[in-house]
């Protein structure tokens, strides 16, 4: 086993065995950050059939195991030299993975994650408790003046790293935690 670079809410080995190489995902709910990981698992599994994501090999409670694709991690220099590929994987992620999503289907709301994360905050004692009502009126602005967008199946979690590339010049996502239904907006 030797450990993977990234996973800001979760922990990752690369271990092999006698049938190969895959990645081992430790990581627990996190409720203030809207993370669930039994959903997670559940999105990795509608994302392999769709052909987005590598395949779940295994999960249980705080643990998911998944085919190691051998893949380049991206970094933000492979993400400005190719937007047009990133727009066609999201594309086809919008269109094909409301059909392989099972389940109660969540949404991701950028709004509301600002206005709860607001309440956290004020609850807590933050420091930053005296520019929370200027932030929330910002947010509510933007929320009443953005245009009607259609519903869509969104990763919401695009860092230039949850973007793969195989050796065949496939691209893959990984990391599902925020993935949802909502706008292609934040996407």
């Amino acid at each position: 086993a030797q450990p993977l670079s990234g996973g800001l809410s979760n922990e990752n080995w690369k271990v092999e065995d006698d049938s190969g190489a895959h990645v081992v995902r430790f990581g627990a709910d996190y409720p203030f950050h809207h993370v669930a990981r039994d959903r997670e698992v559940m999105i990795a599994r509608a994302a392999h059939r769709a052909g987005f994501g590598p395949a779940v090999e295994f999960a249980a409670p705080g643990v998911m195991v998944t085919e190691f694709l051998g893949a380049k991690t991206w970094g933000p220099e492979d993400v400005a030299s190719a937007p047009e590929r990133v727009a066609a994987l999201l594309r086809a992620f919008h269109q094909r993975m409301p059909t392989e999503v099972e389940g109660t289907g969540v949404i991701f709301w950028p709004f509301h994650v600002i206005r709860d994360y607001a309440r956290a905050l004020s609850r807590g004692g933050s420091p930053h408790t005296a520019k929370l009502d200027g932030y929330l009126a910002l947010a509510d602005e933007m929320e009443v003046a953005q245009v009607p967008l259609p519903i869509v199946f969104g990763h919401h979690d695009l860092l230039p790293a949850n973007i793969l590339e195989t050796g065949d010049r496939k691209l893959w996502l990984i990391d599902f935690e925020y993935a949802g239904f909502g706008t292609a907006m934040f996407d």
